[in-house]
C-alpha cells in the first residue's frame, strides 16, 4: 500500500501536468474563475490526504475491496450456492454483497429462510408482553399456558420459569421428530401434549441446554396470552412497525416452494419442507429486512421494544453456572466477547434442512450484521463479518466501545499438577459418544470411536492428544482437552474448533443390564412416520457398548445437519431410561411399550425389525 507522501507526491506531479496541459489549450485565459476553482481543487485534495479521516476512509475502502474479495473466496471454495450479507450501522451500509454460483440473482431482496434466528423473534414478542405488563418472565410458563404439565424428574428443581426457557435452562426436551418437516402442514400446538408426555431432562438452571420445543412452548405463550395466531402476531407487532415487507413464515409447502429451494454441497438444487415448531424456526427473510430487525436493536428508536428492555435482553444470564463452562447466555442471544476491540457482542444462528442464517448485534459499537444462505455451508465464515470487518472498521474510524459491559463469566479451572489424574479412569458419556479412558503409560489413554490415543499435557491445564511410538509420544496441537471435577462430576472438555469449551463426556458407572434390555438388542425402524414427512433419524439400533445399553443412529444425510450418534442410556426401569450426560439431546426419556417390543424416543415411535 502506498504511503501518504508517495500520493501526495503523486497529485502534485498530476496537477502540474493538468495545468501545463490546460495552458497551451488556454483553457484558462477566458476565464480567472476557473483558474482559482482549479487551485482551490487542488489545494482542497492535498488537505484531504494530509487529514487522517481521508486518509483512514481510503485504507478502509482498500481493505474493504480486498476482505470481499476474500470473502467470495472462500464461499466459492464452501460450495456454497446462493448467499446474502451485510455489516451495517444504525443509519448506514457499511459492507454488502452477494454471492450466487447459479441463475437465481440472488440480491438483498431475495428470500431465505432463516432457522433458529426465528427465536430471537419469538422471545421479541415475549418481551413485548412483558413491557405491557401481560407476563412476568420470572413467573412459571404454566400460569400462562395452564395446560403445561411436562413429567418433572428432579423433586428439588424450581419451576420452569419463562427466563428460563428463554436461556435454554429449563430442561426441557430439544426435540420431536415426529412431522419435524414435512409437506403436510400441522398446527406447532401439537407439541404441547407432546411436552406433557415427556420428562424433564435436567433440573432448572443446571446446564443450558438448547430446546428447539422450548421456543415451541414460547410461541404457545404469545398466542395464549396475546389472544392472537403466532403469525398474525409476527405480522402485526414486528414485520409491520419495521416495514419487513418481504418477510413471512415458511407454512404452506405446495404455495411457498419458491421460498425453499435449496442446494446441497454439491449445488444439487433440493427442496425445504415448512418445519413443525414453528416459533423455533419458521421464518423467511431476506438481508434487507434483516437489517431493519437489527437495527432495531441499536437505532434507539424503540419501535419494538424499549431501550430498557433491550439491555435486559443483553444482560449476562448464566454468570454463576458452572457447567456452561465459558458459554454466555444473555436472553435468547448468545453473548460472545471474541472480539473485545468492539465491545459485546450477541449473536444467533439457523440452520433448517439447507438454509443457514447468522445475525449479530455489537451495540457498543453501534455495528450488525447479516448473513442468509440457502447452503448448508453458507455461514461458516459468518464470524469474519464481526471478528474482521467490524474491528476493522472500528479502528479506521477511532471507534473504541467501553469493556465495562462486557461481564465475565465464572470459571472454575484446577491445574493438572493439581489433580489426581487416575481418578479419571473410567467411562464417559455425552448426548451422542459413549468413550472410555484408560491408564497407561503413565497417561490417560481415552477411546473414541474405536481410535485410541493419549492424553499429554499441553499447558497448566489443558491437553492435547499423542501416540505412542516406540516409546515415543507424538503430539499433535490440533485438539485441545481439559479434564475437571465440577459439583462432584468429572468431565472431559474439548476446545471446539470454532471457539470455546463444550462437555464431551461426563464419567459415569455403568449398572447392571437387566436380561429383559438385553433381549432388545437389534435393529428398529420408524413406524409412525405420514408419507408427507421428510425422512429424519434413521438406521436406529440398540446394542451394548462399553458395559451400557446403548442407542445407535444415524441423521438422513439429506438433512445436513445431523451426524451418526451413540447416546448410553440411563435404565431406570423394565420400560424406562434416559440418555445420559449433558447437553442438547441429554436426558431424553426413552420409552418401551407393553409389548416390550416398541419404544418411543423424540416424538418417533420405533418397532424392532
Amino acid at each position: 500500500m502506498e504511503s501518504k507522501s508517495d500520493l501526495i507526491l503523486k497529485l502534485l506531479s498530476c496537477n502540474l501536468k493538468f495545468l501545463f496541459i490546460f495552458k497551451k489549450l488556454n483553457i484558462f485565459k477566458k476565464s480567472d474563475i476557473a483558474m482559482k476553482h482549479f487551485h482551490t481543487f487542488t489545494v482542497m485534495l492535498l488537505l484531504c490526504l494530509l487529514s487522517p479521516s481521508c486518509a483512514q476512509k481510503q485504507n478502509f475502502d482498500e481493505y474493504k475491496a480486498t476482505f470481499g474479495q476474500e470473502f467470495r473466496k472462500e464461499l466459492k471454495d464452501k460450495h456454497v450456492s446462493n448467499t446474502s450479507y451485510a455489516v451495517f450501522s444504525k443509519d448506514s451500509v457499511i459492507f454488502q454483497d452477494n454471492f450466487s454460483t447459479t441463475n437465481a440473482k440472488t440480491n438483498a431482496d431475495t428470500p431465505f429462510l432463516i432457522g433458529s434466528v426465528t427465536k430471537v423473534f419469538t422471545a421479541v414478542a415475549i418481551m413485548q408482553l412483558y413491557e405491557q405488563g401481560k407476563i412476568d418472565i420470572d413467573k412459571p410458563v404454566s400460569d400462562y399456558v395452564p395446560d403445561f404439565n411436562i413429567k418433572q424428574r428432579f423433586p428439588a428443581s424450581a419451576p420452569i420459569t419463562i427466563r428460563s426457557v428463554l436461556t435454554h435452562h429449563a430442561g426441557i426436551p430439544a426435540d420431536s421428530y415426529l412431522h419435524k418437516f414435512s409437506k403436510k402442514s400441522h398446527d406447532f400446538n401439537e407439541i404441547l401434549p407432546y411436552l406433557n408426555s415427556q420428562y424433564t431432562c435436567y433440573p432448572v438452571g443446571k446446564i443450558r441446554a438448547y430446546s428447539n420445543l422450548g421456543y415451541a412452548l414460547l410461541g404457545i405463550l404469545v398466542e395464549q396470552v396475546s389472544g392472537m395466531k403466532y403469525e398474525d402476531y409476527m405480522v402485526k407487532n414486528i414485520f409491520e412497525p419495521l416495514k419487513m415487507k418481504s418477510s413471512g413464515l415458511y407454512v404452506d409447502y405446495k404455495a411457498q416452494k419458491n421460498i425453499a429451494l435449496s442446494y446441497d454441497n454439491n449445488g444439487a438444487q433440493k427442496t425445504e419442507y415448512p418445519l413443525l415448531d414453528k416459533p423455533a424456526g419458521a421464518i423467511f427473510s431476506t438481508a434487507n429486512d434483516m437489517m431493519k430487525f437489527c437495527r432495531s436493536f441499536i437505532d434507539g428508536k424503540q419501535k419494538l421494544l424499549k431501550s430498557g428492555t433491550i439491555d435486559q435482553m443483553f444482560q449476562l444470564q448464566n454468570r454463576e453456572n458452572l457447567l456452561d463452562l465459558d458459554h454466555r447466555s444473555a436472553i435468547c442471544f448468545n453473548f460472545k466477547n471474541k472480539a473485545y476491540e468492539i465491545g459485546r457482542i450477541f449473536e444467533h444462528g439457523g440452520a433448517t434442512m439447507y438454509h443457514r442464517a447468522q445475525i449479530i448485534i455489537a451495540p457498543d459499537a453501534g455495528l450488525a450484521a447479516v448473513m442468509l444462505s440457502d447452503s448448508p455451508n453458507g455461514k461458516d465464515n459468518a464470524w469474519k463479518l464481526d471478528e474482521q470487518m467490524m474491528v476493522e472498521y472500528c479502528r479506521y474510524n477511532n471507534i473504541y466501545p467501553g469493556k465495562n459491559f462486557n461481564s465475565e463469566k465464572l470459571m472454575q479451572f484446577t491445574p493438572i499438577s493439581s489433580k489426581n489424574l487416575k481418578s479419571y479412569e473410567g467411562s464417559y458419556a455425552m448426548p451422542g459418544m459413549v468413550c472410555r479412558f484408560e491408564w497407561k503409560n503413565e497417561h490417560l489413554s481415552p477411546t473414541i470411536n474405536d481410535q485410541n490415543f493419549y492424553l499429554t499435557q499441553h499447558d497448566s491445564n489443558s491437553f492435547i492428544p499423542a501416540k505412542r511410538f516406540m516409546g515415543i509420544m507424538f503430539k499433535s496441537k490440533k485438539m485441545y482437552f481439559l479434564l475437571e471435577e465440577i459439583e462432584g462430576e468429572k468431565h472431559f472438555i474439548q476446545a471446539m474448533e470454532w471457539g470455546g469449551l463444550s462437555i464431551i463426556g461426563t464419567k459415569t458407572v455403568p449398572k447392571p443390564i437387566p436380561d429383559l434390555w438385553k433381549k432388545r438388542i437389534g435393529n428398529y425402524s420408524i413406524a409412525n412416520a405420514e408419507i408427507d414427512d421428510a425422512e429424519t433419524i434413521e438406521n436406529m439400533n440398540i446394542s451394548i457398548e462399553n458395559g451400557f445399553i446403548v442407542l445407535k443412529y444415524g441423521f438422513n444425510p439429506e438433512m445436513s445437519f445431523g451426524q451418526n450418534a451413540t447416546v448410553a442410556l440411563d435404565l431406570k426401569n423394565e420400560n424406562e431410561a434416559f440418555v445420559l450426560g449433558y447437553g442438547r439431546g441429554g436426558g431424553e426419556s426413552v420409552v418401551f411399550e407393553d409389548t416390550g417390543k416398541n419404544f418411543r424416543f423424540m416424538g418417533l415411535k420405533f418397532e424392532k425389525k
